[in-house]
């Protein structure tokens, strides 16, 4: 089951915003979806018998703060695709916040990257599929007698 249906967080300058989500969605293959004065929107909204997808809106409000406990993650289709996302992200002004890589304590797949966003937002893409065959201990224990 996918537990989100859309999402909407806030920023206070929009306009230093847009160019660094434009880039990570881009860089997971998500479109723009729509952008007017206040807000932007990424990825396709779900309609009736077409309900498989995801929303991810950007609105300007001069109460918005970043939280240190609170982040955004983003699926990745591949490890490709979280590197990219990294590094989109990086030349569109963010912050690393946590290198590309494999994050075992959370399971032996999980690949991911932080980034934080021009005003403090943490972000993350993961992938949770192995790109690579598993390790000589699990093809050993996952073997038939």
């Amino acid at each position: 089951m996918q537990l989100l249906d859309h999402v909407s967080i806030t920023v206070t300058d929009l306009a230093r915003a847009t160019p660094f989500y434009e880039a990570i969605m881009s860089a997971l293959g998500v479109s723009k979806a729509y952008e007017m004065d206040d807000a932007v929107g990424f990825g396709q909204r779900n309609r009736p018998d077409d309900d498989a997808h995801t929303y991810f809106s950007l609105f300007q409000s001069s109460a918005a703060a970043p939280d240190p406990r609170r982040h955004w993650c983003f699926r990745a289709r591949s490890t490709a695709e979280v590197r990219a996302f990294f590094d989109a992200g990086l030349r569109a002004g963010g912050v690393a916040d946590g290198e590309p890589g494999l994050r075992p304590d959370y399971h032996r797949a999980y690949f991911a990257a932080f980034l934080k966003d021009p005003e403090g937002n943490r972000v993350e893409a993961v992938f949770h599929q192995s790109d690579q065959p598993p390790p000589a201990a699990d093809a050993k224990q996952s073997a038939r007698p």
